[in-house]
């Protein structure tokens, strides 16, 4: 006689704190979203400095979940473990409570940027243990600039973590970080694999090695949910919390990425040019080398926060602003695709330097648009910014190309892999195949497959990949074009350089 006793569906409990919105959602060992509820995440800017409130954070985080959980009428049982992501490097103190010392900083914030100026007129490197070349979001300068201005709040620092290990302290009251949020924090040792108090001397800082969390696997269970934690949460006490990853990792192993013959390229609101090595090498053209969280291998990186956020900005800062957008985003996003799809590239003579923020690919440069005339429209414009974006991605990707790392083909996340021309233009420009995903939230999915592995369920990285993530789209470049693009790109560059 059958059983006809239906099967309970299992699930992981994803949440990850991005710096424009932060996500809470549901995610099946096959690889399926059930529900994500969103919540903007409120970054504090002001001259330079960027910052957020980690109890607002917390907060609004912690409603997500419960939100996610009884939207989709989801049996606390039936969830099998949660994890975290979130935005990369920054900095969040917590005194002997366990409660914030002072905000949050992000890793958009530029105070440190003169510290590092004089650290590199003097020398000063530490570049040979952690193979980044150091940047403004970074622990160091950030701890530095606290000591030397906020003594009190330095010297009340118990521990020093960063955004999803905050998430995870609230749900499991345990302080502790994992191998990829650290090193792109650039507080590891590469080749050792661990936090060398040398590192710290060499900038004054030697006190915070007793301040920094203990060390844990992406896979590993780290702790378990709070008794205040499920009153919270509506999440079970008891429920399996895992390690988690830095929010860039989670977006490209989401986006399927698990070999060294492909770049990972994240377009959002940083620009994220990453692809796997099997060996720890000094290139110093490369911005900075993590470490990846499966087999031992690393990550190349280049990157700068100037990506489709240049969108976002025009779209909101300008149109919104000004109520000249009237159509919904998604038919307005169609409505580009459709008008771009009828402009001569031959005929643009456009050319826009997405420097919206600081980047390490330019001087002093912030955004320009040049070149537009009487004849050019709004899609014109928005044309000059997808361009613009694009080649900003390949000058990151020619940085990782000096440094001997060279693949055959793009993995594309991020928001520009929603639009058609957009995609289709990286492959043009970039003169490589280019994949999209079947999935809008790669970076919740890239902690599932993680949470999966922690619990289990599949035996290692390339069999919950193969299990979890499914291709959408693959565009191939049209040769003609990239002849046209280089011809644009060889003048982009030159304008940049008369400006810069």
């Amino acid at each position: 006689m059958a059983n006809n006793k239906a099967v309970k569906k299992k699930y992981m409990l994803c949440i990850d704190n991005g710096l424009s919105m932060g996500k809470a959602s549901l995610v099946d060992p096959a690889g399926n979203i059930a529900g994500v509820v969103s919540f903007k995440t409120e970054v504090i800017n002001n001259d330079g400095f960027s910052e957020l409130d980690m109890e607002l954070l917390s907060s609004r985080t912690l409603n997500a979940v419960k939100k996610v959980i009884t939207e989709n009428e989801v049996n606390s049982e039936d969830i099998i473990a949660v994890g975290n992501s979130g935005h990369g490097a920054g900095i969040y103190l917590v005194d002997n409570t366990g409660s914030p010392v002072r905000n949050a900083i992000t890793s958009m914030d530029s105070r440190g940027e003169n510290l590092i100026k004089n650290w590199k007129r003097d020398g000063i490197d530490f570049y040979k243990k952690v193979y980044t070349n150091m940047w403004n979001g970074q622990a160091i300068p950030l701890l530095y600039w606290i000591k030397k201005y906020e003594k009190e709040s330095y010297d009340k620092t118990a521990k020093i973590l960063f955004c999803k290990d905050w998430i995870k302290f609230k749900l499991t009251g345990q302080l502790t970080s994992d191998y990829t949020d650290t090193s792109n924090a650039g507080l590891v040792d590469l080749e050792i694999r661990d936090y060398d108090i040398e590192i710290y001397k060499k900038y004054g800082l030697s006190e915070i090695y007793e301040k920094l969390p203990k060390l844990k696997r992406s896979d590993e269970i780290i702790g378990y949910i709070t008794k205040e934690a499920a009153i919270k949460t509506g999440l079970k006490e008891g429920t399996p919390v895992i390690g988690g990853l830095v929010d860039f990792i989670a977006c490209l192993i989401g986006s399927g990425l698990n070999d060294t013959n492909a770049y990972s390229v994240v377009s959002g609101t940083w620009g994220i040019n990453t692809a796997i090595k099997s060996k720890l090498t000094k290139s110093p053209e490369i911005m900075s080398t993590v470490l990846f969280p499966a087999e031992n291998n690393f990550l190349a990186m280049d990157t700068s926060p100037n990506s489709a956020a240049n969108l976002e900005w025009f779209l909101s800062g300008i149109l919104e602003k000004s109520g000249y957008l009237n159509l919904e985003r998604q038919q307005f996003y169609k409505k580009i695709d459709k008008e771009l799809s009828r402009l001569d590239i031959n005929r643009s003579s456009i050319f826009y330097f997405p420097f919206i923020y600081r980047s390490n690919l330019s001087q002093k440069m912030q955004g320009v648009i040049y070149g537009f005339n009487a004849s050019h429209d709004l899609y014109n414009l928005i044309h000059a910014i997808y361009e613009g974006v694009v080649f900003l991605h390949l000058m990151h990707i020619n940085n990782l190309k000096k440094g001997g790392i060279n693949c055959n083909k793009v993995i594309l996340s991020g928001g520009a892999s929603n639009s058609k021309q957009w995609c289709q233009m990286f492959a043009d420009v970039l003169n490589m195949e280019v994949v999209t995903t079947s999935s809008k939230e790669v970076g919740i999915l890239g902690l599932a497959i993680y949470q999966a592995l922690g619990m289990g369920i599949y035996k290692d990285l390339k069999e919950a990949i193969n299990n979890m993530v499914r291709v959408k789209s693959i565009y191939k470049p049209d040769f003609k074009k990239n002849n046209i693009y280089m011809e644009r790109f060889k003048e982009f560059k030159k304008i940049k350089k008369l400006l810069d």
